[in-house]
């Protein structure tokens, strides 16, 4: 995709961050004004419906899919902060919304949904941030950033290309935190052990934090990592790549 000539934007904040971790909200912002974007939040907006779509709530995915295209210009980028949430809406808003939307209105606004990171490098062609983090940080790859956004490498990019910042990934990580939907309440014990897998790989290979693009994952993590006294630190990747240190969870 050609870069685009305007430097206005819109942001989407997901709700688990609007409502457990605004400072990351805020680093996102920070983050994209940085490499020059002017961002436009709609404090209105609440919800994608992604939740309620895998709990089989198909009509509350779509009041909170058609108030969302209503009021995000179809044809201006917009950044989340989330692989869910914008793999959720590109996949499925032309489907759900198909009685309340043109077929072109949703083709343009399914294309302008951007995971921040890789909006940042395969949209915007930058691939440093001048951010500096100095620790050892363990990147969980999500299901959702393998398999619901289009995959790419930008998280990892953008990390390994964090000054002071030592990435360490595992190409054996497990493929979910166990975090999607209703499944830790209907599986507590499976959802458990999925998360510890995480948590112990990164502990045992060293560790200082733990990082995601995805907040319900990160939250996950965080309340195995509590639970178990497990002294390692759980950090959104737009806190790290804001380059200061905000409060963790």
């Amino acid at each position: 995709m050609s870069k685009p000539t305007e430097n206005f934007i819109n942001i989407f904040i997901p709700c688990q961050m609007d409502l457990f971790q605004p400072a990351s909200a805020q680093s996102l912002r920070s983050v994209l004004e940085r490499i020059g974007l002017h961002c436009h939040y709609f404090s209105d907006l609440t919800c994608c419906g992604r939740r309620f779509m895998m709990e089989g709530k198909e009509e509350y995915a779509i009041q909170l899919g058609i108030q969302v295209v209503d009021m995000l210009p179809a044809k201006t980028h917009i950044v989340v902060p989330d692989c869910s949430c914008a793999g959720y809406m590109k996949k499925h808003f032309k489907r759900l919304l198909v009685n309340s939307h043109s077929q072109q209105v949703l083709q343009d606004f399914t294309r302008n949904i951007f995971e921040v990171c890789d909006y940042i490098v395969n949209v915007r062609k930058v691939e440093c941030l001048g951010n500096e983090f100095n620790h050892r940080v363990y990147y969980f790859k999500s299901c959702a950033a393998r398999n619901l956004y289009p995959e790419n490498d930008a998280p990892e990019i953008l990390l390994s290309n964090t000054k002071g910042l030592d990435l360490l990934t595992s190409p054996n990580q497990p493929v979910c935190c166990g975090a999607n939907g209703s499944f830790p309440m209907v599986n507590p014990a499976v959802a458990e052990g999925l998360t510890g897998q995480i948590v112990d790989q990164a502990y045992q290979m060293g560790a200082e934090y733990i990082t995601s693009t995805d907040i319900h994952c990160l939250q996950m993590i965080d309340a195995y990592k509590t639970a178990h006294n497990v002294d390692i630190e759980v950090m959104h990747i737009v806190d790290i790549l804001q380059g200061e240190q905000p409060a963790t969870f």
